[in-house]
């Protein structure tokens, strides 16, 4: 009799750990759903990748409008407050752009469009060009958070010669994206390259109205008042 009851004893403590592993397991399944379902949702609230990356070009020329604004105030009329909100998108929101640009898009870009003639100088240009305006942009930065904090250019002459030379580069090389780039994203690539641009701007979406991103820009020109309307892209 005892070694039939122990017997009884194993069978139902086995039972037991088998209906709490199995409700474990459907836990942890329904839990990884709701992640699942989650991420897809956003997804679903997120619009295009190549119409947010328009977007921050549009908000690129806004910094362009700024940075004029700037130059023609010298030396006597300046924003202190939009000199140092400019400071901290030339040193984190215009790097984070070019990032998502050089490491996201133009791999994808180069896979798709291999045949292309052109295609791998043209973006290699450009990201040349990235590599020499954002040293230029951290000079520039650096002029301005002294205006920022003093009140005036160490030398106004020369600061406004920078901001002409940097923001009429940067209108030229955003027009040239606009009118190859983005067209030639919009031609090849894929489904699942578009869903591996929004997972990485989801990855980023935090910090796209940060302290120091392009739109942050935006919503302080906007609760100063505004300087005209940003600019339409294709």
């Amino acid at each position: 009799m005892p070694p039939q009851i122990n017997i009884a004893n194993d069978l139902r403590l086995r039972q037991v750990f088998q209906t709490k592993a199995l409700l474990m397991h459907r836990n942890e399944r329904h839990l990884q759903l709701v992640r699942v379902n989650e991420r897809r949702s956003i997804e679903l609230t997120l619009p295009d990748p190549i119409a947010i990356l328009l977007e921050d070009h549009g908000l690129q020329f806004e910094l362009c409008d700024v940075l004029e604004r700037i130059a023609d105030g010298l030396p006597d009329n300046v924003d202190r407050t939009m000199s140092a909100a400019v400071v901290a998108v030339l040193r984190i929101g215009m790097p984070r752009h070019m990032r998502f640009e050089e490491e996201a898009l133009f791999p994808l870009l180069r896979v798709r469009a291999f045949w292309e003639d052109d295609l791998d100088r043209a973006l290699s240009q450009l990201e040349l060009e990235h590599e020499s305006d954002e040293s230029f942009a951290l000079e520039i930065a650096d002029e301005l958070e002294a205006l920022a904090i003093n009140g005036q250019a160490k030398n106004a002459e020369m600061l406004g010669y920078m901001l002409r030379g940097f923001f009429d580069s940067q209108r030229r090389h955003i027009e040239w994206e606009n009118t190859i780039v983005i067209p030639l994203a919009r031609r090849v690539l894929t489904h699942d390259d578009l869903h591996a641009l929004r997972e990485r701007l989801l990855d980023n979406t935090p910090s796209r109205h940060a302290h120091g991103s392009l739109h942050g820009l935006h919503e302080i020109i906007e609760r100063a008042g505004g300087h005209g309307e940003r600019r339409n892209t294709i």
